[in-house]
């Protein structure tokens, strides 16, 4: 094969096997990348049994918009706190997003929505807005909430958003959305 460029002919062959191993070379690079915690950029959507689920990534990839909250906490409520959101309101743990790492505390998923419970966030927050996410079981979620001793109170002000306000073992009021 004559390229127009080149004054001596060069085997298809060849130009095959050069382009196979750039695409390898690449491939693997971006492996490398996607597999780098500490690098911020978002990460191509791997699925597999290896995978630990990461919202914030996957929210990314499918060009959703998702919200994160901060719910303060002291290090010695955390095992109350996990129990709470994670069996009495049922939420998904999920591993930290892809930025500064987070030392203590742990994140949970609901919707769109990242919570993390900790110190210390890595992101801004107004310590002022009620925090507040969509429960997919909600009529169930606030008669076991109930049953199991929390004070549920309904808020109605809004006619199309069912709202239940509930305060957590550390004392802090969030707000459940109907789903």
């Amino acid at each position: 094969m004559q390229l127009p460029f080149l004054p001596f002919d060069i085997p298809p062959v060849l130009i095959l096997l050069v382009l196979v191993f750039i695409w390898i070379k690449y491939t693997w690079h971006q492996r490398e990348n996607d597999l780098n915690e500490e690098d911020p950029r978002p990460k191509r959507k791997r699925r597999g049994p290896d995978m630990a689920f990461s919202a914030g990534r996957d929210a990314a990839q499918q060009n959703a918009r998702f919200q994160q909250v901060f719910i303060p906490m002291e290090p010695q409520e955390e095992p109350a706190l996990r129990a709470f959101y994670l069996q009495e309101l049922g939420l998904t743990e999920m591993r930290a997003p892809n930025y500064p790492k987070d030392i203590d505390g742990f994140w949970a998923v609901s919707g769109a929505r990242q919570i993390y419970l900790g110190t210390q966030p890595s992101f801004p927050f107004d310590p002022e807005t009620l925090p507040s996410f969509p429960i997919a079981n909600f009529e169930m979620t606030a008669e076991r909430l109930s049953a199991a001793g929390y004070e549920v109170s309904r808020d109605d002000r809004i006619a199309y958003i069912p709202r239940l306000i509930v305060t957590d073992p550390a004392g802090t009021q969030i707000a459940l959305i109907k789903a």
